[in-house]
């Protein structure tokens, strides 16, 4: 009996050794991307010197982080998901904590439809009156005067390296007491995890930034 005819007469059978089929596809598939990402990071953390770790979730899902100190500052590599069902999102994340807390928010987005639709919206944003790096970046802060100022052109010139190379939706932001770039996807890429290693430099200069900042306001 052929496929097409086993499908004919047993179209419900049919229906679920397909699905059975897709599904164990799948899932072998996220274990791959798991045991890639695990190799990555585990090589990351010893280039760094930090640690790497796995929190086992239900069935074969898992965080896998890692973390420790970096020149003076708690740095954090994970992934994390926002949305649900076919709006789901896995995004890619490093972070570095300020050594000072203070109040300053920030977030740099590429400029594209997505921006352009939010200044539709009355969402403003600030400018730093460097025509490539202002055409590069979609900024938003809460402390318009002190950031432009802050942007010297060295750390100018690191953010557009860092557009250059990003992927989908990689933005950076400081919130929630870190300064975080994130973009879609995961790290079961090395070389995706060998960019977000050379991401450090700049992280920790927009980290220098919100600790002055915190200085300021102390």
């Amino acid at each position: 009996m052929s496929f097409v005819e086993f499908v004919k007469q047993y179209p419900r059978l049919a229906f679920w050794a397909v699905a059975a089929t897709v599904g164990g596809l799948l899932s072998w598939w996220a274990l791959v991307q798991s045991r890639r990402t695990a190799v990555n990071l585990t090589a990351l953390a010893q280039r760094l010197g930090l640690e790497y770790f796995e929190a086992k979730k239900a069935g074969w899902a898992s965080n896998q982080i890692v973390t420790g100190q970096c020149d003076g500052r708690d740095v954090t590599f994970h992934t994390f998901t926002t949305g649900s069902g076919k709006s789901r999102k896995t995004w890619r994340a490093v972070s570095v904590r300020p050594r000072v807390i203070g109040g300053l928010l920030f977030h740099f987005q590429p400029q594209g439809l997505g921006t352009k639709l939010q200044e539709l919206f009355g969402t403003g944003e600030i400018t730093v009156g460097d025509a490539p790096f202002d055409a590069a970046w979609f900024i938003q802060t809460n402390e318009p005067d002190f950031l432009p100022a802050a942007l010297v052109p060295e750390v100018r010139a690191k953010l557009m390296a860092a557009h250059a190379s990003a992927e989908s939706g990689g933005n950076f932001k400081l919130q929630q007491a870190a300064v975080q770039y994130a973009e879609r996807g995961t790290f079961a890429d090395a070389h995706d995890c060998a960019r977000f290693e050379q991401l450090l430099p700049v992280l920790h200069d927009l980290a220098d930034i919100a600790e002055v900042s915190a200085e300021r306001d102390a």
